[in-house]
């Protein structure tokens, strides 16, 4: 009953637009950071503050609050000594990056745009030091209260909640060292938390250790008794465990603690997850009423898992853990041109890094749903605006595909046997850069934007397109048995490469839900060490003629029954190679057309033989990769996926070129995506015309409750057309359209086509993107 409340006042909510009054179903978090408030006048920051910010957080009728950045590093939790007239160890002399004086999309060729970057930098701000005030603990509980006091009586925003984040690293911004790590070096591996460390005994007083530390005491312990002994002194209600305490490899896909793969020994693995379980642990149970929330390393979730070595399934499954955040910093990555010019290797901050752009983060998004399915965490992504230290500035350089970001993620949906489960809300940052806040006009975009997402959200009845189905049972051999072999399981990473060619992938599954979920085309990953009844329901769909794909190495990946019906085996027991060169077999129509014979590739190899039933698309040195199997009704994709090359062994993730570079090439990626779509327009689903390597589209399809339809559609890509040409088109074909004349609105352009042949044809200029409705086909 409460559900189907909150999803008719999302429906109204929808229905009449913007409206303070009107619930949002959703929680909404805020960053700012503590050198904005003005220590001498508190209470003039706060009004000034909740003047500006209020409209975020009306009507939102879950979790809300602000999170305050007090210094980035862990000093002002682990130095805490009791003493609320202490004055807080900030550190001194850290430098922001400046920001940028012109806004919008850089125009011309790659080459071109590259000296329109070095230009814009020369005439961006320089970097600026940044020193803290002096702030006792005493003058930071003063504000904690102030903001919750003045939100409530001035502005009625009634459960304000007020926290802090914290990351882990040494030091941050150039900025002065931890000093308790240099006192306790093992606290922190490769400038991240060490999870697994004992402390040495110290006598120095600490707030939850009047005595001193004593031997052998546990970082996970000392955190979370300093976090209990802290948040209970100051009113704190929120912490946030960002960077390097859950998951040390920040942004990063494959890498963690123990390097570019998890250890062989899998009880590393399992000590450091379990480590890594026990913070989270303690800091909930040293202060039961303040909320624990985790934060992503900005990469794979697969990845978190199998390189990070923590199972954050089993974390959230404790019950210590309330909340994670995708650090969905998307825009940031992609779009080129927004970092300064470096002396060395200058590409690298052109570029920044294209694997952690919006495509991946709506992957690791799906992905971390999976994780976190049958458990109460709420589950949240970041919308960027701009940067407290850094120069990007998203939501004004890239807004509409900020707008797209947010409602791409705010629609991940994860299927369930008792229906669409959504994300649970958003944490914005940043609320400021420098002394200025964000502009009314942003905050209202921001404000309406997030609001009309999660209400459409709600009232989603049915989502479109492949389903990824998540398999823990292969993830949790792979960590217990041979944590540092490859699979190649990284099934978010390779959804959100092919969701770049019209691949509307918006959803996930897990797959024991199998029998109770439906999908246009199920994409597995890696069916390996399946249970009884996961096999059994596998094989039934894999038989059934319905479209579905397989991902795996079939060296580890497939079950030996699952690799028979597909028609795939393999001669090798490992993968021990890499090859450099993809071929087709000299066919120019169809799915080949404009694709070269031969095309680089990154592919960790092993000798594939495909059987008589398998049509094999494409091979790297003679052994086929990519294939369709029609055979005996079957319709189904096998497809030994390659890598990118900051994967492979001696590839680095400071290499951050453009993206067909770290591809080698998008023909493998162009090839399935097409395979794909002509699966699903055999099937009677919807499809595109053509898929053009140069032309990427990002399109999503979802149905909500009063029988509409939506269909969004980005130009989101950076890194595979060099030249002066950013516009993108596509035709999009409509099955589901009955009628001989439809009538589609443009969202978010205000602007209405009629379509009479169910075909709708989408052109996006440079980093344009569009949401369309379709009343009752």
């Amino acid at each position: 009953m409460k559900k189907n409340l909150i999803i008719l006042f999302s429906i109204l909510f929808y229905s009449i637009g913007t409206n303070a009054k009107t619930p949002v179903a959703a929680d909404r978090w805020l960053e700012i950071d503590l050198y904005w408030f003005e220590h001498k006048d508190m209470e003039k920051s706060a009004n000034e503050f909740w003047q500006r910010y209020e409209p975020l957080m009306q009507g939102i009728d879950g979790w809300k609050g602000v999170i305050i950045n007090v210094g980035w590093i862990t000093d002002y939790l682990y130095e805490w000594q009791g003493d609320i007239n202490q004055e807080i160890k900030l550190p001194k002399n850290m430098k922001t990056w400046g920001s940028i004086k012109d806004q919008g999309q850089l125009a011309g060729t790659t080459p071109q745009r590259m000296d329109l970057w070095k230009d814009r930098f020369e005439k961006a701000d320089k970097p600026q030091s940044i020193n803290y005030e002096k702030w006792t603990y005493a003058d930071l509980k003063k504000l904690v209260n102030i903001l919750k006091k003045t939100a409530q009586n001035k502005y009625n925003l009634k459960d304000i909640k007020v926290g802090t984040f914290i990351t882990g690293g040494q030091s941050s911004y150039d900025g002065d060292k931890s000093s308790f790590s240099l006192r306790h070096a093992n606290s922190y591996r490769n400038g991240k938390p060490n999870m697994v460390a004992k402390l040495a005994a110290e006598s120095h007083k600490y707030g939850a250790f009047p005595e001193g530390i004593p031997e052998g005491t546990p970082l996970t312990e000392f955190f979370g008794k300093q976090w209990g002994s802290l948040s209970k002194a100051l009113n704190l209600d929120v912490i946030i465990l960002r960077d390097g305490f859950l998951g040390t490899g920040l942004y990063s896909r494959r890498k963690g603690p123990y390097g570019e793969t998890a250890p062989k020994d899998p009880k590393l693995v399992a000590e450091w997850s379990k480590a890594t379980a026990d913070l989270v642990k303690q800091t909930k149970i040293s202060n039961p009423k303040a909320l624990v929330i985790g934060y992503s390393n900005a990469a794979s979730a697969i990845g978190g898992w199998r390189a990070n070595c923590f199972d954050l399934e089993t974390i959230a499954k404790e019950g210590y853990l309330d909340g994670w955040i995708d650090q969905s910093w998307a825009g940031s990555w992609n779009e080129v041109g927004q970092r300064p010019v470096m002396n060395y290797v200058p590409e690298v901050r052109f570029w920044s890094s294209p694997l952690l752009g919006y495509s991946y983060m709506l992957g690791y998004m799906l992905s971390h749903s999976a994780m976190l399915a049958d458990t109460k965490v709420h589950h949240y992504f970041l919308t960027e605006t701009f940067d407290a230290w850094e120069t990007w500035d998203i939501i004004h350089n890239a807004r509409e595909r900020l707008r797209w970001g947010i409602w791409a993620y705010s629609h991940a949906a994860l299927k369930t046997p008792n229906g669409l489960k959504m994300p649970h809300g958003s944490y914005i940052s940043w609320g400021n850069r420098g002394k200025m806040l964000l502009p009314e006009e942003d905050v209202k975009f921001l404000a309406q934007t997030t609001n009309e997402a999660f209400a459409d959200a709600a009232a989603t009845k049915e989502v479109f397109g492949p389903t990824l189905v998540y398999n823990r049972s292969a993830m949790e051999w792979q960590s217990n048995n041979k944590p540092d072999e490859n699979i190649k399981e990284w099934i978010d990473e390779q959804a959100g490469t092919l969701m770049k060619w019209s691949v509307p992938i918006m959803s996930v599954t897990r797959l024991e839900y199998l029998p109770n979920v439906q999908s246009d085309l199920f994409i597995f990953q890696t069916p390996s060490h399946l249970n009884s009844s996961e096999k059994e329901n596998l094989i039934k769909v894999l038989k059934s003629g319905k479209p579905s794909m397989v991902i795996g190495s079939p060296v580890g990946g497939l079950d030996k029954d699952i690799a028979t019906i597909l028609g795939v085996s393999s001669s090798d027991t490992i993968i021990n190679s890499t090859k450099y060169i993809g071929t087709i077999n000299y066919k120019t129509e169809g799915i080949y057309a404009s694709i070269p014979n031969t095309f680089p590739i990154f592919q960790p190899f092993t000798q594939n033989k495909f059987s008589d039933g398998l049509e094999s698309i494409y091979s790297v040195s003679f052994s086929p990769a990519l294939g369709l199997n029609q055979k005996d009704g079957k319709n189904l994709i096998y497809w030994d996926a390659p890598e990118f090359f900051n994967n492979l062994p001696g590839g680095t993730d400071n290499y951050k070129g453009s993206l067909d570079q770290i591809m080698g090439s998008p023909v493998s990626y162009v090839l399935t995506a097409r395979l794909i779509n002509e699966t699903m327009k055999k099937s009677g689903f919807a499809y595109v015309d053509e898929i053009k390597q140069e032309q990427p589209v990002q399109l999503s399809m979802w149905k909500l409750n009063d029988g509409s339809f939506r269909i969004m559609a980005g130009n989101l890509e950076e890194g595979i057309n060099h030249t002066a040409n950013h516009t993108v088109q596509t035709t999009l074909n409509l099955p589901f359209i009955t009628n001989k004349a439809v009538e589609v609105s443009e969202l978010w352009n205000r602007a209405n086509t009629i379509i009479g042949n169910k075909k709708l044809e989408i052109n996006l200029t440079q980093a344009q993107t569009k949401l369309f409705k379709i009343e009752r086909p």
